[in-house]
């Protein structure tokens, strides 16, 4: 990129696409990582507030990792439609998915 260096926001919104209703927004930081949390947040906002839980989640890549499906699948029992972060080509035994290091076979 060229040119100075700037500060960006993102507005992450949760929508319920069967009414095609807002039902939550969370600014934040415009990288992945604050992106991510702010789902989360409003995921874990929502239920006390509106009881609601969603059934099914529907994302954009980045938030394939193993971290953040791990979370949505097990510990919040929602169906995940969000195409998994996938590091292949790697020749050195390790695997990363969403920056963690395993070693195959271990």
């Amino acid at each position: 990129m060229r040119g100075p260096a700037f500060f960006a926001y993102a507005d992450n919104y949760l929508i319920d696409v069967k009414f095609g209703i807002i039902v939550d927004v969370e600014a934040s930081r415009a990288i992945r990582q604050a992106e991510v949390s702010a789902a989360k947040t409003m995921i874990e906002r929502t239920e006390p507030r509106f009881d609601l839980k969603p059934t099914c989640l529907a994302a954009d890549t980045p938030y394939g990792s193993a971290e953040t499906l791990s979370w949505i699948v097990n510990d919040k029992k929602i169906a995940p439609h969000i195409t998994v972060i996938d590091k292949p080509g790697r020749e050195d035994g390790l695997i990363e998915p969403a920056g963690l290091r395993i070693r195959q076979g271990a």
